[in-house]
């Protein structure tokens, strides 16, 4: 949307006298390279106890299967542990069946290339939980300012294309820049889908960053 004054439309009225106001957007694209996975292990016995100690053997398995493949200790992070009582229910009658322990660990993977390599590696050593993976990128501040660049860039070629509409000159430093909005780099979900003989395939795809700008530019 333009705004310039002594324009005879009322949709172009100007900001002030001797000035023209636009619109400016800016979008720049990102590719992950950081992976975040959710896995864990989960045990069932009729004993609480022996529910708790496969889940410590196998826990400790996967942990040192992460670390061989070089994740560090800080890049793994358990999100939850918890031990849950699991029942029967016969005739509105309830009876204890058992215990179920889950110790869920989030990792965080440096090199997107390697996380299905981590993934498959997680799996072969126990982890028997697997959900979501999130894809982010490690300079976010990158990308917005990549993305306000060129959001006023935008709209000073808006202001330009305004001028030359109506045979004026525009001083094209602005006289004022007014963000309006825009959005960093959302992390994306995605999931890993296991193949057979094969390093599970991670698809990062492409993050998005898109800002908005107000320009005010004065013309003669």
């Amino acid at each position: 949307m333009y705004h310039m004054n002594s324009y005879p439309y009322p949709d172009y009225r100007p900001a002030r006298e001797g000035t023209v106001t636009v619109q400016g957007e800016g979008i720049a694209t990102a590719k992950p390279d950081v992976v975040v996975l959710t896995i864990g292990v989960m045990t069932e016995d009729n004993n609480v106890k022996a529910a708790q100690e496969e889940n410590a053997l196998r826990s400790n398995a996967l942990l040192q299967a992460l670390q061989t493949l070089g994740i560090q200790e800080k890049d793994i992070q358990t999100l939850s542990y918890t031990i849950t009582p699991e029942y029967d229910y016969k005739d509105g009658v309830s009876s204890l069946r058992g215990y179920r322990v889950e110790h869920l660990y989030e990792v965080t993977v440096l090199n997107v290339q390697k996380a299905g390599e981590v993934y498959d590696a997680a799996i072969g050593a126990g982890a028997n939980i697997a959900r979501d993976l999130t894809f982010r990128v490690s300079d976010p501040g990158l990308y917005y300012e990549q993305a306000l660049t060129r959001a006023v860039l935008n709209a000073q070629e808006k202001a330009k294309t305004v001028a030359e509409a109506l045979h004026v000159n525009i001083n094209p430093i602005p006289v004022s820049i007014v963000e309006e909005g825009g959005s960093a780099p959302q992390p994306l979900v995605g999931y890993a889908a296991a193949q057979p003989k094969a390093v599970t395939p991670i698809a990062p795809g492409e993050l998005t960053v898109t800002v908005r700008v107000q320009g005010v530019f004065m013309y003669m």
